[in-house]
């Protein structure tokens, strides 16, 4: 996988490089998984259009995020929404900055998770794949993707994680990737992350939070093996594989994971 080298765009990378377990590669220049754009520099906006060749963008957002903090319009790039989570309620006031109005937020989270965020997200995880709103937004995702362009097609969310790391399992399982390289990849976003974990907690440390917050920034800003693998304990329990979930669940064929591996493989 090719390191990213943008600005402003600290969990945008190309899946280009990945091997199958059938001796294949994952094409450079086609699939680019990311947080949210809206810090984009003119550099990194220019990056992605002359060195990816960035011709789509699927936005997982919902609209509150996308209001919030909306991508740039990028002449002759084609911009989709596929909200994966429904609408939430958000009581930020507007005169807060973006990462304010992240932080209070993320506390508003550690609270509803009751301070213990990792048991929380194992448990939450696997509705990402089982909701029904959800399932139809992956599919549409997929049917996306069936669509080829000539270039890359980049698909975020807000920070690049959730959505982002169970869209990207199940992407990367559809082309053939082993469970190995999936958890590799999805475990690679706490090394781009690693910047916003040093600035909250830098943050808490500033507004002398209890350490009962401090303590569970961890496991919200980052990722941990134990989330991705709730999900495969789900596929693994219901479904068996994660093509035998993509057919049951989200209506794929075996025609289109054939036609997947066509346009992304080499």
């Amino acid at each position: 996988m090719r390191l990213s080298g943008f600005e402003k765009l600290s969990n945008t990378r190309d899946l280009g490089g990945l091997h199958t377990q059938d001796g294949k590669v994952i094409k450079y220049n086609k699939l680019l998984r990311s947080g949210r754009l809206y810090f984009a520099s003119e550099n990194d906006i220019d990056k992605l259009k002359n060195e990816y060749y960035l011709k789509r963008i699927i936005d997982f957002r919902n609209e509150n995020e996308i209001a919030r903090t909306p991508d740039p319009i990028i002449e002759g790039v084609q911009h989709i929404t596929c909200s994966i989570l429904k609408n939430h309620v958000q009581t930020i006031t507007k005169e807060k900055s973006i990462s304010e109005i992240d932080f209070d937020y993320m506390k508003h989270v550690i609270e509803l998770m009751d301070f213990n965020v990792e048991q929380a997200t194992i448990h939450e995880y696997p509705q990402l794949i089982e909701d029904e709103y959800s399932i139809k937004q992956y599919k549409k995702f997929f049917e996306y993707l069936l669509e080829e362009v000539d270039g890359s097609t980049l698909y975020h969310c807000s920070a690049g994680k959730d959505r982002v790391g169970v869209g990207t399992l199940l992407l990367l399982g559809s082309l053939g990737v082993s469970k190995t390289d999936i958890i590799e990849d999805y475990l690679k976003t706490n090394y781009y992350l690693s910047t916003r974990l040093e600035y909250y907690t830098k943050k808490a440390l500033e507004l002398h939070l209890d350490t009962k917050y401090l303590d569970q920034f961890p496991a919200l800003c980052c990722v941990k093996e134990s989330y991705i693998q709730s999900i495969f304990d789900v596929i693994d329990a219901k479904y068996g594989s994660i093509e035998h979930y993509l057919i049951q669940c989200l209506g794929l064929s075996f025609q289109d994971i054939k036609q997947l591996k066509s346009i992304y493989l080499e």
